[in-house]
């Protein structure tokens, strides 16, 4: 190696001689061209070898095709081809729809590569009474007017398969471009898998729209049937089914309150045969409360017998409270009255830290909203695998489902919180071995309905005397007896809640260029349709639904203004007690008199300005609390405001000064004879 550098060194000899005898300033001068001469370089090398490449540099690397994309893509069996029309006016009335037209068409050009060339795409203008606009309106694009003349832009696209199959894209709008490779990643795989899974819908909650007790008008069907729908074929399935049908692949069970024992039986059934469950069960299920009041039976009772079966305890009389989940609501208010804004503790606003990591549904949730939920619990001594899927943090506590729902007191909740010191499980994942919750078999139908049946058939078997009844199949009882089971292998999600089905818990809506706009606010609707998929055996969408989806609280500020105002709340209640006594004090006294007279005795005066003073001074500290309450949270804020508009610029002078300090210093060090 030595011998190889002397080498070198001998025949860069003469160069470094030639250049000694050059001027510096020369020197300096073909320094900076070459310099230049590089970077152009560069530059030219990188623009066409590199074009493809991006830093993404986004916290959820929205700008990076995820695992799960790639996968499907090259799942792509038949070509599919896309047609994305975009109208050049638009992109002149709007650069940011120009902008995202851009991002549109570098993401299919990814996209089409990775499949192999199996996504083509063409790029159409629909200019005004063209034909491609009438394709384009044809398809159900949406049109965006631009002017009071009436002209109309156009940004959707249209994709189709080898058997005519047909997803649109409306309009892209650039409020959805967090969700882009979601929306289009979901039109592909619709085209790749026209086939769709079935799903079997068991539930008492109005998810199809229903009419509402109040005004005795229809509702509309929850969003998150859509969302549904969108991957899957969703049949109903009777609250009094005797046999769950066998080509369902996963069964959804949402708060049942009307199941019959032998549709629970077959419930149980079915999953001890290896079908796969869904369910979501409440202790209160407030976003329809209402509506349920005109479906009550025992069918919640029904289902946790199953439950219990299959190794989890759900008691509907408890509900989980977490004050570091709690979610801020506004209530009262009413009539003009001034409404209070406070944590809600039975709300439930679960991050990263209440979701278990190793449980593939939890790729791509950040943020899952609950309202009472309840609590899961493994019974003791079950063989079942339990393992959480969601769980609250170490300072939940239990409330009674009393206590939520109609007539519910946020700040009473908050006042008397007292913390339990351990998780509580508000979803989980079943699985492994499993007992039948009816190790007899099949129920025997009630004796009421017995005597019922029997009534309806006596005058037909007074009439059919004469013929001998005709005893029962031997070998059909057999039959029933072989198909039941006492136990198996099951695959089952429980969570305890239907709320976060509704839409105010999970969703924003808005109307867009006659489009409704759907702006997810928690990825409810991403668990869901990921718990599905992963039940029915796909999991190539579960990573992808909640991307773009993120909010980012100051949990700093957020446990500041927690802790203050449960302190707050409750010294603002005992001086509020403090000074309505003082008050009721004080009318006694006025109203009373000396022996009912309307003069004061010198005692009553001074009973008086002293109750006078009380309350004074009791409201001067209640403002004092209100005030302490922000107190905290002000102090944090104005020290934000100093790092970002003082410290940072007073930290590159402070550098700025050193540096030039320095090497002030260094030239006074330096020889004279070096210059």
């Amino acid at each position: 190696m030595s011998d190889l550098f002397a080498s070198i060194k001998r025949a860069f000899r003469p160069l470094v001689a030639r250049f000694a005898t050059v001027k510096r300033s020369t020197l300096a001068w073909t320094g900076l061209a070459l310099a230049g001469l590089v970077l152009l370089s560069v530059n030219l090398t990188s623009s066409i070898g590199l074009k493809t490449w991006r830093a993404d540099l986004t916290q959820d690397r929205l700008f990076t095709i995820s695992k799960g994309t790639r996968e499907i893509l090259n799942s792509i069996d038949e070509p599919i081809s896309a047609r994305l029309y975009f109208s050049r006016n638009l992109a002149a009335a709007s650069p940011d729809v120009a902008r995202y037209f851009d991002r549109v068409r570098t993401l299919f050009e990814q996209y089409r590569d990775i499949s192999g060339g199996k996504l083509q795409l063409s790029i159409l203008d629909p200019e005004p009474f063209s034909d491609a606009e009438d394709k384009a309106v044809a398809s159900g694009l949406k049109g965006l007017r631009l002017n009071a003349e009436g002209e109309v832009g156009y940004f959707g696209l249209v994709a189709s398969n080898a058997t005519d199959n047909q997803q649109t894209i409306p309009f892209f709008s650039p409020d959805r471009e967090s969700f882009l490779e979601y929306d289009v990643t979901k039109l592909i795989y619709a085209l790749a898998n026209p086939k769709k899974r079935t799903i079997g819908l068991m539930t008492s909650l109005p998810l199809d729209g229903g009419k509402s007790p109040m005004r005795d008008q229809a509702t509309q069907p929850w969003l998150i049937m859509s969302q549904i729908r969108e991957f899957f074929d969703v049949r109903t399935i009777d609250q009094d089914v005797k046999e769950i049908p066998s080509d369902i692949d996963v069964l959804m069970v949402a708060q049942p309150t009307q199941l019959k024992p032998e549709a629970a039986y077959a419930i149980d059934q079915y999953a001890l045969k290896g079908g796969k469950v869904l369910a979501f069960v409440d202790p209160v299920s407030e976003s329809a409360q209402m509506q349920l009041l005109q479906k009550q039976g025992d069918g919640r009772k029904e289902f946790e017998k199953v439950l219990k079966g299959w190794g989890v305890d759900f008691d509907s009389k408890q509900v989980a409270a977490d004050i570091r989940h709690a979610r801020r609501v506004q209530f009262g208010g009413g009539q003009g009255g001034e409404g209070m804004v406070t944590d809600f503790v039975a709300w439930l606003g679960l991050d990263k830290s209440g979701i278990n990591p190793n449980d593939v549904l939890s790729a791509g949730i950040d943020e899952i909203n609950l309202a009472s939920a309840g609590v899961l619990t493994k019974v003791e001594g079950s063989p079942v695998d339990f393992s959480p899927i969601f769980e609250t943090s170490t300072d939940a506590a239990v409330v009674g489902s009393d206590k939520v729902g109609f007539g519910a007191d946020p700040l009473a909740l908050l006042r008397n919180y007292v913390a339990g010191g351990h998780k509580l499980v508000l979803a989980a994942r079943l699985s492994g071995e499993a007992k039948s919750a009816f190790p007899d078999g099949a129920p025997k139908a009630a004796p009421a309905e017995d005597k019922k049946a029997s009534d309806e058939k006596k005058p037909a078997a007074e009439a059919a005397k004469a013929t001998p009844p005709v005893p029962p199949s031997p070998l059909s009882d057999k039959t029933a007896k072989a198909d039941h089971v006492t136990s198996g292998k099951i695959n089952v999600i429980v969570v305890a809640d239907t709320d976060l089905l509704a839409d105010q818990f999970w969703v924003n809506r808005r109307e867009l260029a006659g489009q409704d706009v759907i702006m997810p606010t928690a990825h409810n609707a991403a668990f869901v349709v990921g718990a599905l998929e992963n039940l029915s055996g796909s999991n190539a969408l579960i990573g992808l639904r909640g991307r773009g989806v993120k909010d980012r609280p100051f949990t700093l500020v957020e446990d500041l203004r927690r802790s203050a105002e449960q302190k707050f709340r409750a010294k603002e209640q005992a001086l509020e007690e403090k000074l309505q006594a003082a008050q009721s004090e004080l009318q006694k006294i006025q109203t009373s008199g000396a022996g009912g007279s309307a003069i004061l005795s010198d005692k009553e005066q001074q009973a008086v300005g002293k109750f006078r003073g009380e309350m004074l001074n009791t409201r001067r500290e209640l403002r004092d609390v209100k005030h302490a309450l922000r107190q905290n949270i002000d102090d944090l804020g104005g020290w934000l405001k100093f790092a970002n508009i003082a410290f940072v610029p007073l930290m590159l002078g402070a550098a700025a000064f050193g540096l030039s300090w320095r090497r002030t210093r260094q030239r006074r060090q330096k020889p004279k004879n070096d210059r």
